[in-house]
């Protein structure tokens, strides 16, 4: 049997969560089980191969494609043959988790809580279901105020631990500089699928011909927005994660317009990367980066009046939002977030 001080259960080895893994490994004897190790809707650079803790793939191939009772199988296995201090699962909403949650003891077990207070239900059946989960979990890391409060909303009474992020993102050898002008030029990342709200964005842009959107990334929603962009959107396609810091640092805010996002690490890249950030009131991160620090705007997803009052108050403050984003000391949030972890365990 192979003891360890925690093991991380979760969807897919994820460049941002193997990054935090690596810097826990450095400190504590970490066992990581991925339920698949690649995806059908992520690039094949959403999972790195720099391993540096010890890890198991359940499934081979895609998640989305896996034999669930054999993953079941598979995952109790491999449970059985480690010794550990805590287990975190990285969700509720997979069989897997709930496997962990309700045959292995509830005094070791907690949950990596992404899942916000904006997309997730909390009363009905849902609500239930989502409480029950909970009544097997002694503890929970949630990344953010958002999080926070959804556990509050499911009258979560147990232990909190407040991570302030989901994972460490890929950091540029050298950030922008600070000392830049405004230009007009503005830019999205992540997935072209309809939860983004990228079409109202687009439309949005019509109403502002003087300014530039980019739109980095693919997915659905590509030959539609194709055909609604004017010429003032690009749809710059697919971009490597070692390619994004030059789309980052040559334009001049980021906007995340999301419907619905539970966390959104693409707020902390733009923000270390020098862009003050005008995002959805529906971002998980909003508060916990944008708000407090006063680095952009929020706006209402689905309201042009919403967004152009947005837009105008950061393009007046460019200036102010500049030395606010500078400002941010992500190094000492990312000891923060390592360090809630290892305050949990005897070492």
């Amino acid at each position: 049997m192979k003891t360890v001080d925690i093991v991380f259960v979760t969807h897919l080895p994820a460049f941002y969560k193997v990054n935090l893994y690596n810097e826990l490994a450095k400190h504590c004897r970490l066992f990581v089980i991925f339920i698949a190790s690649a995806s059908n809707i992520r690039t094949k650079d959403f999972t790195p191969s720099d391993f540096a803790f010890d890890y198991c793939m359940i499934n081979e191939g895609a998640f989305e494609e896996r034999m669930k009772l054999k993953s079941l199988a598979q995952l109790y296995r491999q449970l059985k043959a480690l010794d550990y201090q805590q287990i975190i699962v990285g969700g509720w909403d997979l069989w897997e988790f709930w496997l962990i949650a309700m045959l292995f003891p509830k005094k070791r077990n907690a949950l990596a809580l992404e899942s916000s207070i904006f997309e997730s239900k909390t009363q009905g059946l849902a609500g239930s279901i989502k409480r029950f989960f909970l009544s097997r979990i002694e503890r929970v890391y949630c990344s953010g105020d958002a999080q926070r409060h959804l556990l509050q909303a499911l009258s979560f009474n147990k232990e909190i631990k407040q991570t302030l992020g989901v994972g460490i993102f890929h950091y540029a050898v050298k950030k922008a500089s600070i000392a830049k002008t405004f230009h007009g030029k503005f830019l999205y990342v992540g997935r072209l699928s309809p939860e983004k709200n990228l079409e109202n964005l687009v439309q949005f842009f019509a109403e502002f011909p003087q300014y530039q959107l980019t739109l980095v990334g693919q997915g659905p929603l590509q030959r539609k927005l194709e055909a609604l962009a004017g010429k003032n959107v690009i749809l710059a396609g697919h971009v490597p994660n070692q390619d994004l810091a030059e789309y980052y640092q040559s334009h001049d805010m980021f906007i995340l317009p999301s419907l619905k996002e539970p966390w959104g690490l693409v707020v902390e890249e733009a923000l270390y990367y020098g862009l003050p950030v005008i995002a959805s009131n529906q971002v998980g991160a909003a508060k916990d980066f944008i708000t407090r620090y006063q680095a952009g705007r929020l706006f209402e997803p689905k309201s042009l009046q919403s967004f152009a009052e947005a837009l105008t108050w950061c393009i007046a403050h460019y200036a102010m939002l500049l030395a606010n984003v500078a400002a941010i000391d992500f190094k000492a949030r990312d000891e923060w977030q390592v360090k809630q972890y290892l305050e949990t365990v005897t070492l």
